[in-house]
């Protein structure tokens, strides 16, 4: 007989561990705002440091989706979730390794307006996994979804008014590619938030 206090360790298991790779997430955002202000990148190992533990927790829950007869959501779902989660960090990683070795063509570039709604969007996205635990909250997580959406638009709009400086005559060629990988990756960012958030409120509306 499955015991029934085992499956609620299992769910809360899962839930801890879908918590902790939205913070990898946040965590790495707000390490690169930090960067981004001071407008100087040192090292990478913070970065690597928080694609590395959320890679981790990927791969364990992945160990449990296989060990586990009974999933607190399904199957798909967790991989899904898990899956946009991880590539926060990764994408965030990816960002700072491409500024370090472009700092000083960018150093004159403000990219803390992206920066500000990739943490405003990941903030989103810690807050749905966090009510995924508490009880599946259908009314919280439907606000954060209409909230990351509206982000999500903001984060578009100020993509293209980025790029439209590199239309000006006159506007350095080789910048403009390179300010447009990173706004880019920025963007990125912001989507993946989304991809989540999406995962959350089909798994709750399945569920409802």
């Amino acid at each position: 007989m499955i015991s029934f206090q085992r499956l609620l360790g299992r769910e809360d298991e899962f839930c801890s561990l879908l918590e902790a790779s939205a913070q990898q997430g946040f965590d790495a955002v707000s390490a690169l705002k930090r960067v981004l202000t001071d407008r100087q990148l040192t090292t990478l190992h913070e970065f690597a440091s928080a694609r590395s533990r959320d890679a981790a927790i990927t791969e364990r829950i992945n160990e449990m989706l296989i060990s586990t007869f009974v999933t607190p959501m399904e199957r798909e779902d967790i991989e899904l979730l898990a899956e946009a989660l991880y590539k926060i960090p990764k994408i965030v990683e990816k960002f700072a390794q491409r500024y370090q070795i472009v700092i000083e063509t960018v150093r004159d570039v403000d990219f803390l307006p992206q920066i500000e709604l990739m943490e405003q969007a990941v903030k989103r996205v810690v807050q749905m996994v966090q009510a995924l635990r508490a009880g599946r909250d259908l009314p919280s997580i439907k606000s954060r979804q209409v909230e990351l959406q509206k982000i999500e638009s903001d984060a578009d709009d100020l993509l293209l008014e980025l790029m439209r400086q590199f239309y000006n005559p006159g506007f350095p060629p080789l910048k403009a590619v390179i300010l447009k990988d990173l706004f880019n990756l920025n963007e990125k960012v912001v989507d993946r938030c989304r991809d989540a958030g999406n995962v959350i409120s089909h798994v709750i509306l399945k569920n409802s």
